[in-house]
């Protein structure tokens, strides 16, 4: 336990290089996934401290037998979830624009709104991309890529912001860390009520338009502001989330912007 806390606080070293974390990645993500998968360890059914050799021996293969079948279950389990998460995915109507990635997470960077998940360069994954989860729910954008993996920062990092509507309104939604955000700027004549929905505005251009991002908490109330704001009740929640989907943009890049990065890859 120790050596793989200190593995993982490790990475966020920044002189480590990309191959050395992509491999680090991989590590972690197979204890991850074991964790995940197994859920409770299960050689403690039996005891293998019987006196006659025979039934020592009879007892390890009975042991054998039943964490194999604790495995197979929790693989039918784990696929069960993923083809459930894949045909809610595709009713997101997102579709036309992008081409959706299943990813899973394998694991969080700690003391930062980061997470890992298993797809990367070699997947066609960039930096900039939408996250989203199966409900629509904004969940962040990648920031980093390796060949395997990538990391996303989440909606809820501190000092991420973006445009966001509510009802007719509009504001700014801004992490504050710790998995919780705020949204502010919304014009004091516009009429805030607890349990109003928080969608992505798109003008930004951080994310597509009309993705889920929560709903109105707590109002903040001040008649000194010239603005109205609001504690946000978050509809991903990175500490249930097992997998994600990275939004891969379908739209062809504008022709004098390609022009641009044909004439500067031949410099």
């Amino acid at each position: 336990m120790f050596f793989g806390v200190a593995a993982i606080l490790a990475l966020n070293i920044p002189v480590i290089n990309s191959a050395f974390k992509n491999t680090a990645y991989a590590a972690l993500a197979q204890a991850q996934k074991k964790i995940w998968a197994a859920g409770a360890d299960a050689g403690n059914f039996f005891d293998d401290k019987l006196p006659r050799r025979n039934l020592a021996v009879e007892n390890e293969r009975l042991r054998a037998q039943a964490a194999g079948f604790l495995a197979q279950q929790a693989q039918i389990e784990a696929l069960k979830r993923e083809n459930d998460f894949l045909r809610q995915g595709l009713n997101l109507e997102l579709e036309k624009d992008f081409d959706l990635k299943l990813a899973n997470i394998a694991g969080k960077i700690p003391a930062r709104d980061i997470i890992i998940i298993d797809k990367g360069a070699r997947d066609m994954i960039e930096a900039g991309m939408p996250v989203i989860d199966s409900n629509k729910a904004v969940a962040g954008k990648v920031v980093k890529t390796y060949d395997n993996f990538s990391e996303v920062r989440l909606i809820t990092d501190k000092d991420f912001s973006f445009d966001v509507s509510i009802d007719s309104a509009a504001g700014l939604f801004r992490g504050l860390g710790v998995s919780s955000g705020e949204i502010d700027l919304v014009p004091k004549d516009q009429f805030l009520i607890a349990g109003q929905g928080i969608f992505t505005g798109g003008l930004g251009g951080i994310f597509p338009q009309g993705l889920l991002v929560g709903s109105v908490k707590e109002l903040r109330i001040n008649d000194v502001d010239a603005f109205r704001s609001a504690t946000v009740e978050l509809v991903f929640d990175v500490a249930a989330a097992r997998q994600v989907f990275v939004a891969v943009d379908k739209k062809p890049l504008d022709p004098p912007l390609l022009l641009k990065i044909n004439q500067s890859d031949d410099e």
